[in-house]
């Protein structure tokens, strides 16, 4: 035995020849109290106002809260300054999706620049694509996985170890993009090529598996510009728009990409064609142009910004039915004094249209309309315009956005 237990055992001992029967306290039952039924309430309701008034005195300002909003996720991720060379120009930013008011940034590395953003589900995990400014015909495409905290503040921003080949983007090829599976393991890109003409443009676009990091890529085998990924929900299809370039002069006056398809690829198929890819929705004499889609997660509908003639051709977003080709409801139509706004023709082409994972969200920005009309949300079905500026009057035109 040690010497601690001896110790233990000789003052178990004394205690024990201090209790004698006057000294135990007869048993009884503990008698019942009056209970209050809203003190538990006003106690959690105290709690609660003291967590938030605790949160606001730590970080400055109140915590995100999308359901104030009309639901949906709490910020919107974007890349801003594509292709500007002084450093910190080009950025990734965190914004409010109600106010737009900026959260937190991050500036790219010198002599590279942020170009697109992709969301996963839980709406705290993002994917940022970082290339070289310079235009090359081949060149080292990384990808970055960033995460925001509650706050909306970045707390990580770390490499991916897989790394893409591809073009630099010319700025009449600013379309392409990022998509992350629903279950968060795979991530769609659609790149230029390596190799490829300065006077021609093709596009390619490929899966990263973010556990293993394989790889696979399809190619088109004419020339094409492509946008707007979106996942189904059995993380198995990606549809995507692809369009063809006019190579017209890009002075303002004259559409740079013409006849716009949906296609769906089935990433578990064979083949490496994108052509091999279905067809979802046409161009049609009531859709004539198509410059942003999005696919619901069942793959029944899918959500298009085109010009509807039914509106006198005006700047509209659709729902369509994919059996059929239906337009199921208009969801949104640019007017101004109550006529119908038709497309301007110096369309970029950076047409963003992202949904959330309910499938009741939708997030809107022309890129190449800087006016009232070119930014916002749809939620169940309603739309509500965002501001391009901030309430400190900063302005925000990205390049890319996701939420």
């Amino acid at each position: 035995m040690t010497r601690t237990e001896d110790r233990l055992r000789q003052a178990f001992t004394e205690g024990a020849r201090t209790v004698r029967p006057e000294t135990v306290r007869p048993l009884s039952l503990p008698r019942s109290r009056r209970r209050f039924p809203w003190a538990v309430p006003a106690m959690s309701a105290v709690a609660v106002a003291f967590s938030v008034a605790l949160v606001v005195m730590v970080s400055g300002r109140s915590q995100p809260d999308a359901a104030a909003g009309g639901g949906g996720p709490a910020f919107i991720v974007a890349a801003t300054g594509f292709g500007e060379s002084p450093k910190g120009a080009s950025r990734v930013e965190v914004r409010d999706s109600r106010t737009e008011q900026l959260y937190d940034t991050r500036a790219a590395s010198h002599g590279l620049t942020f170009q697109y953003v992709g969301a996963a589900q839980d709406n705290r995990t993002f994917f940022v694509m970082e290339v070289p400014i310079r235009q090359t015909a081949c060149n080292t495409i990384h990808i970055y996985r960033m995460r925001v905290a509650d706050s909306g503040k970045i707390s990580s921003f770390t490499p991916l170890g897989t790394r893409i080949q591809g073009g630099t983007m010319r700025r009449e090829a600013l379309p392409g993009g990022l998509a992350v599976s629903p279950d968060g393991k795979k991530l769609a890109y659609a790149v230029l090529p390596c190799g490829i003409p300065a006077d021609r443009l093709f596009y390619k676009i490929g899966v990263v598996d973010l556990r293993t990091g394989a790889q696979r890529e399809w190619t088109d085998p004419r020339e094409s510009v492509v946008s707007s990924l979106s996942w189904t929900a059995d993380d198995r299809k990606v549809a995507f728009l692809r369009r063809e370039p006019t190579h017209q002069p890009d002075d303002g006056n004259h559409p740079l990409t013409k006849n716009g398809v949906v296609r769906l690829l089935d990433t578990d198929a064979n083949g490496s064609s994108l052509l091999s890819s279905r067809i979802l929705v046409r161009q049609s004499a009531r859709l004539t142009n198509l410059w942003a889609a999005a696919i619901s997660g069942d793959g029944d509908t899918i959500s298009v910004v085109g010009e509807y003639t039914p509106l006198d051709g005006a700047y509209t977003i659709c729902e369509i039915a994919v059996a059929d080709g239906r337009v199921l409801r208009t969801l949104y139509h640019e007017t101004m004094d109550g006529q119908p706004v038709p497309p301007l023709p110096n369309w970029s082409g950076r047409v963003a249209l992202r949904t959330d994972p309910s499938g009741r969200h939708l997030l809107f920005h022309d890129g190449g309309n800087l006016n009232d009309v070119g930014f916002g949300r749809i939620d169940d079905g309603r739309f509500r315009t965002l501001q391009h500026t901030d309430a400190h009057d900063e302005a925000f035109d990205p390049n890319d956005l996701a939420w």
